[in-house]
């Protein structure tokens, strides 16, 4: 490896194959650490908001059988080398009284996903970035993307 550079694992980069090792310099390390961070502090102060009017959280299931409904979820982490799309477009459906499994290979976004429905995504790195996570509490209807933190605690418990 020569000086100044750093080897680094990064999915998004489409040119590269999961496996592919890519160098960059500091200089261009910290420069992406800094969009970065702002990217981050920015969905954060989003998130972080108070009195919040339901209107920008509350919605409608497409089917009201589901119990949850994944839409095109995007959950992005932000790294100091670089931007890893863990989640890229998933979509389905969760229906009312059904276990649903998710599989896929080592790496694919199960997890992730899984963690996102909960707003437990280790943050501020990890941002969902796009889409929507309807989900059903019997008594409102929470896209759990644009879902204050707040009101998260109160659906899922502040523990």
């Amino acid at each position: 490896m020569t000086k100044g550079k750093r080897s680094i694992f990064d999915r998004v980069n489409a040119k590269t194959k999961p496996l592919d090792v890519i160098h960059i310099t500091a200089r261009e390390s910290a420069k992406i650490s800094r969009e970065n961070r702002r990217i981050t502090d920015a969905i954060e102060r989003q998130r972080k908001r108070r009195n919040v009017p339901e209107s920008e959280y509350l919605t409608t299931m497409r089917n009201p059988d589901n119990v949850v409904e994944f839409d095109d979820l995007h959950t992005y982490f932000f790294t100091d080398i670089g931007t890893v799309k863990a989640v890229d477009g998933v979509s389905f459906d969760i229906p009312k009284g059904k276990t649903v499994g998710v599989v896929g290979e080592s790496g694919c976004g199960k997890s992730v996903t899984s963690l996102s429905l909960m707003q437990l995504v280790q943050r501020p790195q990890g941002q969902i970035v796009k889409g929507a996570i309807r989900f059903n509490s019997g008594e409102h209807v929470y896209d759990i993307a644009k879902t204050p933190t707040n009101v998260m605690e109160t659906i899922r418990g502040s523990e």
